[in-house]
């Protein structure tokens, strides 16, 4: 039986894992933030190691801090400092979902 197309909403949008994720953009962002969670970094820096445009950058921070994953850490000149929030739960597990994901990618690189 093949599944049926309507116009409406797949089930899967909107739920919070969509949210936080269903954006490439958004992804890289919190990948790049993982990553250097012991270092803050400008727009500038963010976006180079994203490899998304500093407009694209914008788009997706604020709702980023407004989840509590990132923060703003200090001004430097006119430019604003951001990393990870450590004290923030969800930043932690997405920090022990990059460790388990990088395990489990490297198991199966040794299986081939």
């Amino acid at each position: 039986m093949a599944a049926e197309t309507t116009d409406s909403e797949a089930f899967a949008d909107g739920t919070p894992l969509v949210e936080l994720f269903g954006k490439p953009a958004r992804a890289k962002l919190l990948s790049v933030f993982v990553d250097e969670r012991e270092n803050d970094l400008s727009i500038s820096e963010v976006s180079r190691q994203a490899g998304i445009a500093r407009s694209t950058t914008y788009d997706h921070l604020e709702f980023l801090i407004d989840l509590g994953i990132v923060e703003e850490t200090r001004e430097t000149g006119p430019s604003t400092r951001y990393q990870l929030n450590g004290d923030s739960p969800i930043a932690e597990r997405l920090y022990e979902l990059d460790g388990l994901v990088l395990r489990q990618l490297l198991e199966l690189d040794d299986n081939v």
